[in-house]
């Protein structure tokens, strides 16, 4: 449950007045009504015999078995949202006003840097590597930059 807060100005300027009072969190009231209504869907499914036609014989009631399911997810959930609306009407006739401080921080505070510790891993010297690009400007691979391959033409 939430505590909401309601501010409302008080006669000093540091200080304000708030109505705290608790809440139900709706998702929380309508996961669990929906996992109990797949749940009693579930077992009164189960419960039920098989299902059987005219000629007496076993017909599959399995997309029963699921319509029930989802019929008992929607059901749930909805009944599970009614009780936190009922809970929060409830719980509305318990608010209290409290007086709190108003605090502003206009300081920031910057934090000094931190060197880097010196580790004992053997410093290595890297050269840069060329890149070959084979697009550009109709090279061929492998062929040095700027030119350009002997054996293609290009329009244009």
């Amino acid at each position: 449950m939430d505590a909401t807060h309601d501010p409302a100005p008080h006669d000093d300027a540091r200080d304000v007045e708030v109505q705290v009072r608790r809440s139900p969190k709706y998702g929380i009231f309508m996961a669990i009504g929906a996992l109990v209504g797949i749940l009693v869907a579930w077992a009164i499914s189960s419960a039920m015999g098989p299902g059987v036609n005219a000629e007496g014989e076993r017909v599959d009631t399995s997309p029963v078995v699921g319509l029930s399911l989802v019929v008992g997810f929607v059901v749930g959930g909805g009944l599970g949202g009614l009780v936190a609306i009922l809970l929060d009407r409830t719980l509305s006739r318990r608010t209290r006003t409290l007086v709190a401080e108003h605090v502003v921080v206009d300081e920031v505070v910057e934090a000094e840097p931190v060197e880097p510790e010196q580790s004992d891993a053997v410093e290595g010297s890297f050269e840069p590597v060329q890149r070959r690009d084979a697009d550009r400007d109709g090279d061929e691979p492998g062929a040095e930059p700027g030119e350009a391959g002997t054996d293609r033409t290009r329009e244009g």
